[in-house]
């Protein structure tokens, strides 16, 4: 699995805090493991699979960190400045289509390292 230098140095990641990095990118791993069950998935042609599994993992935690930050803004109901006050709401549940869409996002994320597909081509 990928560490925070991967991530910064190779993969040149800039959005995830360094302390926030170990569970987004456990997290990524689940991921890439719940497509394994569903997809056929390959390094793309020509490159390293260590490698390409790396950076498939550090591009989704990229996406899982930005729909965590889209979440918690959400959650703002209001907000003060004069004598600063801040409301909060718990973010509603996401509803089925919407984890479609993300699982759909992390794929596409994946695949600019992975192939990801039913049938894989066989060179």
């Amino acid at each position: 699995m990928p560490d925070y230098t991967f991530y910064r140095e190779i993969y040149l990641g800039e959005d995830i805090p360094e302390t926030q990095f170990p569970r987004f990118i456990r997290y990524a791993r689940t991921e890439l493991n719940r497509m394994r069950e569903t997809y056929a998935v390959e390094p793309r042609r020509g490159m390293d699979p260590d490698n390409a599994v790396a950076m498939a993992l550090c591009a989704i935690a990229d996406a899982l960190y930005e729909f965590a930050q889209e979440d918690e803004a959400r959650g703002l109901a209001s907000l003060r400045v004069g004598s600063v006050s801040e409301s909060y709401v718990s973010p509603p549940e996401l509803c089925p289509s919407t984890l479609s869409d993300r699982a759909a996002h992390y794929r596409h994320e994946a695949g600019y390292y992975l192939q990801i597909g039913r049938w894989l081509p066989h060179a």
